[in-house]
């Protein structure tokens, strides 16, 4: 009798401590265990800054800017040590040796050096080839004594007679100056679809260099009249969508973080507010968290995944091809739980990837905060095989938004989870992945 107490004893006392061990290795998921993306090391604004609260404001989400001249005011040094940022000086239309040494100094790991702004046109650096090759050995010179490498000259279409082209500008000027003094080439622009600019950034290609897109916005002062500060918003979320997904994109700068008219005239191209609060404008939200496609953050169990910061989005498809491939895009969300960006227009065909790292195989559940007012079904694929499918029901309308719950099974380790909506159309939030203990 005796014997058998002992064994029920220990039955029980077993059963006590799985259980304290289920409920220790239980994860309670919090909204609130969010993972940010790394920053795009391509990001960057054109813009003198006058404001360390600007800095401080845009710094977490830049990591480079140049403000047109070589010189750059020290009060910056250490907030910009601070972020990470890379400020670049410029030789507009000639070198300040001085304000370049000055910089240098105080910043050997400095790099780079912009060269003449917009020379093709007569109300910028106003130079033809061959005047700009005349003052190239200067430039050359001084780079070389401050171990900096030359960014070609950055072209636009231009007003300069004979030069309205940047491609007839630029070949006579590496006519003259060997290809092999750049280490890439820079140029503005402001078509207003994201296609276009997809077009322009091709020409340069021929180069076989680094892309620096040093000024761009949608600002062709074709459509004054009519557009809208919601199309700039789509032109971003496109334009920067496209710009993170092409490898030989090596930066690009928005323009302009402020400048003296309200942020709501056209072209409602700025990031910053004008009041004193150093606010960011919708616009701006979008350029600071929109996806920097990062292929080295993944998330774990229960961590919030924004939907704006996928690894991939489906415009990538149109990276080296001729044609502009649409994808979702973002903007500030309407859903009052969670004020972040939203992912939308997100349409049949549409991709978006995420990178995750279950820590075990097993079967998960998945919450995806959602928004539609039709049926879709999403399809679900695990490093490009097809894991699984699920057909979401409507919530009403477009502005409606609910939690759904979703069983997945998933391995253990990294790997690469792609949503696409194989019917319908959604807006999404927010995702996150854990086991069943936790549902």
């Amino acid at each position: 009798m005796k014997f058998l107490h002992y064994i029920w004893g220990l039955l029980v006392l077993l059963c006590f401590l799985n259980s304290c061990n289920t409920d220790a290795n239980k994860v309670i998921c919090n909204e609130n265990t969010h993972v940010k993306q790394g920053k795009s090391p391509k990001r960057g604004v054109s813009f003198a800054f006058s404001f360390s609260e600007d800095v401080s404001v845009l710094g977490p989400s830049i990591s480079w800017y140049y403000n047109w001249s070589p010189a750059h005011a020290a009060k910056y040094d250490e907030l910009n040590k601070e972020m990470n940022l890379d400020f670049c000086p410029m030789a507009w239309n000639g070198i300040d040796k001085s304000a370049l040494k000055k910089y240098k100094e105080r910043h050997p790991e400095c790099k780079y050096l912009l060269t003449f702004n917009e020379p093709n046109l007569t109300d910028q650096a106003n130079m033809t080839p061959q005047q700009a090759a005349q003052k190239w050995p200067e430039i050359k010179a001084v780079a070389k004594e401050f171990g900096l490498k030359l960014i070609s000259p950055a072209m636009n279409y231009g007003t300069l007679e004979n030069y309205g082209d940047p491609i007839v500008w630029l070949d006579e000027f590496f006519e003259l100056v060997p290809l092999s003094d750049v280490d890439g080439i820079s140029l503005h622009c402001y078509m207003a679809s994201p296609g276009a600019l997809k077009w322009y950034i091709s020409r340069f290609k021929k180069y076989n260099k680094p892309i620096w897109l040093t000024e761009f916005c949608a600002w062709d002062g074709l459509n004054n009249e009519t557009y809208t500060a919601e199309e700039q918003q789509q032109f971003m979320s496109d334009a920067i969508n496209y710009l993170e997904s092409d490898s030989l994109i090596y930066r690009y700068a928005w323009f302009i973080p402020r400048g003296a008219e309200s942020e709501n005239d056209f072209p409602y191209n700025f990031l910053l507010k004008n009041s004193s609060s150093f606010a960011l404008t919708d616009l701006g939200e979008i350029f600071t968290q929109i996806s920097a496609q990062d292929k080295n953050t993944y998330y774990g169990e229960c961590q919030t995944i924004e939907a704006e910061d996928y690894s991939s989005i489906c415009i990538a498809e149109g990276v080296g091809t001729n044609s502009w491939v649409n994808g979702p895009r973002v903007r500030v969300t309407n859903d009052a739980t969670h004020k972040t960006l939203e992912l939308y227009d997100f349409f049949k065909e549409h991709w978006v990837e995420y990178q995750i790292n279950p820590e075990a195989s097993g079967n998960y559940t998945l919450e995806i905060r959602y928004a539609s007012e039709n049926n879709t079904r999403l399809q679900f694929d695990v490093n490009g095989a097809l894991s699984s499918k699920f057909l979401l029901s409507n919530t009403g309308s477009n502005n409606t938004w609910k939690t759904a719950k979703i069983p997945i099974s998933l391995e253990k380790g990294k790997q690469t989870f792609r949503i696409t909506i194989e019917a319908g159309s959604l807006k999404m939030n927010w995702l996150k992945f854990y086991n069943n203990l936790n549902s």
